[in-house]
């Protein structure tokens, strides 16, 4: 496994599960608030970073996590997605693992 890749940073708290999350308790850390979720100026496109001779910095066959201090689904990131899904379809040779929340109707959220 590479690395992290966190296109859009924040959440919103939806349920009990949510109490302990890792990404609220680091952001209180460094007095931020973790409810407000906005996009990442300079990892947006992390996956498709190179170095200095040209390579990939994420190497083909490697697994990236997505969205470690978020939701892949949130709403509020619905104007983004699109180019994130670009960025994934553009680097095919990656293996991205996106940990699902599924959301209901009451507010409750689960892993999938």
């Amino acid at each position: 496994m590479h690395d992290i890749w966190n296109p859009w940073h924040g959440c919103r708290k939806c349920s009990e599960g949510c109490e302990n999350c890792y990404m609220y308790f680091l952001d209180r850390m460094r007095d931020q608030d973790g409810s407000r979720i906005y996009r990442t100026k300079g990892g947006f496109r992390y996956p498709l970073q190179k170095d200095r001779q040209g390579r990939y910095k994420v190497k083909s066959g490697e697994m990236i996590r997505v969205c470690m201090t978020s939701d892949f689904f949130l709403e509020e990131a619905d104007a983004w997605r699109d180019e994130a899904w670009s960025v994934m379809r553009e680097r095919k040779d990656v293996k991205f693992m996106c940990p699902i929340i599924i959301r209901s109707h009451a507010g409750s959220a689960q892993a999938a």
